[in-house]
C-alpha cells in the first residue's frame, strides 16, 4: 500500500490588492489543507497573475509585467509554508531567465526543497505573442513517485499524457486556467494514471479508473458568498495497477482467495479492465504481478498482443 493524500485548491482568480495578499490566501488554503493531512497541495496556473485574469478584464497584466526574475525570493511564504507544514506545494508562475518568458510550474518539497519543474509545452497563441517559449517535459521524482505535468492548454494535446505515460509517469499534475474538459478522464483512464488538476471555477481529482474523485471551486455560489473553503482533497493508493481483462481475468478469483483483505480488486466491466491494489505492508503490487505472472494492460497493448497477432498473421 502506498497512500498519499493530494489537495486541489481552487485560489480565486478575482482581482487581488497586490501579489502578497494573493500569496497570503494561498498560504492559508495550504494550511488548511495539511491540517488536513494533505501530502501535497497544487495551486491553479500563474498565481503570478494577480489582477486582470479572466477575458476582458480591463486590470489585465501582461506576462512580462508579472514574470519574476527571482521567483523564490517572491514566492518564499509558499516554500516556508512547504517547510513548516511539512506538506508538498506546487509554485506555478511565470518567471523570466534572461530574455526568456516560461510558464512554468515548480514542485516544493516537505522540506522546502525545489525537486523540479514543469515548463508549459504548448503556450496558447497569445502566450507566445507575449513571449512565452515552449517547455519540453521531464518526470519529477517526489516521494518515490514519478509525477508528470501539464498545464492548461496542454490538456488539449493527446502527446502530452502519451509520452509522459511511456516515461513511467504515476502522477499527473495540472495547474490550469480552464477545467480542462472531457478528455482528462479519458486520458487518466487510457494510461491508468491520476490526474490532480487546480483551477480557480473547477479543480478535480480523477482516479486512474477515470471517475472523479472529488471537485469543486468557485462555480459553487456558495464558495462566491464567502461560505466554505476551495480545499478539495483525495487519498489515492499509488500501489495498484490496471490489467486487461483477457489474459488475466482467470486469476483474479484465486488472488483474491489468497489475500483476502490485503488486496482489492475491482472490474470495470463495460472497459475489461481489472483495477489490482495491494493493501498489504509485506508485499506490493510488483510482487503480485512478478508471481502470479500478471500482465499490465499497458504490456498487453504494448507488447504482448502485437506479437500474438503478429505471430498469428505470419503462421
Amino acid at each position: 500500500m502506498n497512500n498519499k493524500t493530494i489537495a486541489t485548491i481552487a485560489l480565486s482568480s478575482r482581482d487581488f490588492a497586490s501579489f502578497e495578499e494573493k500569496l497570503a490566501e494561498a498560504v492559508q488554503w495550504i494550511e488548511l489543507a495539511s491540517r488536513q493531512g494533505a501530502d501535497m497541495a497544487v495551486l491553479p496556473e500563474m498565481i503570478n497573475l494577480w489582477r486582470g485574469d479572466g477575458p476582458g478584464n480591463p486590470n489585465a497584466m501582461t506576462y512580462g509585467q508579472a514574470a519574476f526574475d527571482n521567483w523564490q525570493q517572491r514566492t518564499a511564504p509558499l516554500i516556508d509554508a512547504a517547510r513548516r507544514l511539512k506538506i508538498g506545494v506546487t509554485v506555478p508562475i511565470v518567471v523570466r531567465e534572461g530574455k526568456k518568458l516560461t510558464n512554468s510550474c515548480f514542485f516544493i518539497s516537505r522540506q522546502g526543497e525545489v525537486v523540479g519543474r514543469y515548463d508549459k509545452i504548448y503556450p496558447t497563441i497569445g502566450e507566445l505573442e507575449q513571449g512565452i517559449v515552449p517547455g519540453t517535459p521531464k518526470l519529477i521524482e517526489w516521494e518515490g513517485l514519478r509525477v508528470a505535468g501539464a498545464i492548461c492548454f496542454d490538456t488539449n494535446f493527446s502527446s502530452v499524457f502519451e509520452d509522459q505515460a511511456g516515461m513511467g509517469a504515476q502522477l499527473f499534475v495540472i495547474p490550469s486556467l480552464w477545467p480542462g474538459g472531457r478528455q482528462l478522464n479519458y486520458f487518466a483512464s487510457h494510461y491508468s494514471v491520476p490526474i490532480v488538476i487546480a483551477y480557480p471555477a473547477w479543480s478535480r481529482i480523477i482516479g486512474y479508473d477515470g471517475n472523479e474523485l472529488v471537485a469543486g471551486g468557485y462555480r459553487w455560489e456558495t464558495l462566491r458568498w464567502g461560505f466554505g473553503a476551495p480545499v478539495y482533497l483525495a487519498t489515492i493508493n499509488f500501489d495498484y495497477v490496471a490489467l486487461h481483462g483477457d489474459y488475466n481475468q482467470e486469476k483474479m478469483y484465486d488472488l483474491q482467495r489468497t489475500y483476502g483483505e490485503k488486496v482489492r480488486v475491482r472490474y470495470d466491466q463495460d472497459n475489461a479492465t481489472f483495477y489490482l491494489e495491494s493493501l498489504a505492508k509485506d508485499f506490493t503490487v510488483a510482487d503480485l504481478i512478478k508471481k502470479h505472472d500478471l500482465l499490465p494492460i499497458r504490456d498487453y497493448f504494448g507488447q504482448r498482443y502485437p506479437k500474438a497477432r503478429a505471430k498469428f498473421v505470419a503462421e
